[in-house]
């Protein structure tokens, strides 16, 4: 039952000795227990803690377990929790309706502990792999989504404007196939980069792959990608300027977190017109260092910063000089933070910039 410690069962009976039985036999197996003498205080409960499964008594005064069960798989954050009905009755139509509300199996009471331990096991272990399963669908639908989206568009050009080379509809000695060969580097630069930030973000959301998270030197991160960037920003000039403590550390992966900050960086480049100015910070914090990257561009709208931050939808639009763009990159930096066990806060204003503030735990 290792895998199974600390795991939080929540156990609802209007019967105090249950409750006291059941939340010790759970305790002495790893558990963590907790307990609701009614269905109004286990829903209580629940607004603050979500755990990972309930033990529900099916007859209790007032609201029986089944009306409980109802009211909880209401609730969008609590209906995947898997809940197993306690009751002295086996009666095939209470069974029944117990799973017709939602209930995932039920135990008939007096029962043995080993078969309660066995079937709390069995139903956290379906618990995770169905949410497990279900972020893999949704990682594939926007996979399918971008790649129809984003790839097969520009593909298409390239492959249209190939076409018309090869059925010689351009003189090569001329100053117009030079501008279509340079549109068509330029076109197939991009869907390269495109492909390269897409299987990025795909193998960021493979779980097995570890990060090695370390004392890090934030400021040689955040130099680096200052070094490899500057020519970009020279070419719209914008300037990039440091206030970074050249000691200051953070407890994260240097190969993640790197990523993040220039794909943050070569964002504020991008949305940030000509004599533009992009500056980054860093503080230590009581418990994390805070990395904040702000920029003079053109902001983002309140719908634009929802769709990005709060639905995660793959969200894509073209930069002040036309630069195109793969949507991907601030998937990458979410997903890459909350892998590190950071969190990030975005701030923006139409016409007035952004402003990404990063906080990662702080040195061990």
């Amino acid at each position: 039952m290792d895998n199974f410690k600390n795991k939080h069962i929540l156990i609802i009976d209007d019967n105090p000795m249950n409750l006291l039985l059941t939340s010790k036999l759970l305790e002495n197996h790893g558990f963590k227990a907790s307990t609701a003498e009614s269905g109004a205080l286990g829903i209580e409960f629940l607004k603050n803690i979500s755990p990972s499964l309930i033990l529900l008594d099916v007859m209790m005064p007032d609201v029986d377990g089944y009306e409980v069960c109802r009211e909880i798989k209401k609730v969008e954050k609590w209906k995947d929790i898997p809940v197993i009905f306690l009751t002295a009755n086996d009666q095939t139509e209470n069974v029944v309706e117990g799973f017709d509300a939602g209930g995932v199996d039920y135990i008939t009471k007096p029962f043995k502990s080993e078969e309660l331990l066995v079937r709390i096991k069995n139903h956290i272990e379906l618990a995770v792999s169905r949410k497990t399963i279900l972020e893999m669908n949704h990682s594939r639908d926007k996979l399918y989504s971008i790649i129809a989206h984003d790839i097969r568009s520009p593909l298409s050009g390239i492959l249209q404007t190939v076409d018309a080379i090869d059925q010689g509809f351009f003189d090569p000695s001329s100053e117009d196939f030079m501008d279509i060969i340079h549109h068509l580097r330029i076109r197939t630069k991009d869907t390269s980069t495109l492909l390269n930030s897409l299987l990025q973000w795909t193998r960021a959301q493979d779980d097995n792959i570890q990060l090695e998270p370390q004392n890090t030197n934030i400021f040689s991160i955040i130099s680096s990608c200052q070094t490899l960037l500057e020519a970009v920003a020279q070419n719209k000039n914008i300037e990039i300027l440091l206030d970074v403590p050249q000691d200051i550390e953070a407890w994260c992966d240097e190969v993640s977190i790197n990523t993040v900050i220039r794909n943050i960086i070569s964002n504020s480049i991008k949305f940030t017109p000509s004599n533009g100015k992009i500056t980054v910070t860093a503080k230590q914090q009581v418990d994390t260092v805070d990395i904040c990257i702000s920029d003079t561009g053109v902001g983002m709208s309140d719908d634009a910063m929802k769709k990005i931050f709060e639905e995660n939808q793959h969200f894509t639009s073209s930069g002040t000089d036309n630069e195109s763009g793969t949507g991907l990159g601030l998937m990458l930096v979410k997903d890459f933070i909350k892998k590190n066990n950071g969190s990030l806060r975005v701030e923006s204003k139409l016409n007035i910039g952004t402003s990404l503030t990063i906080s990662l735990p702080k040195f061990h």
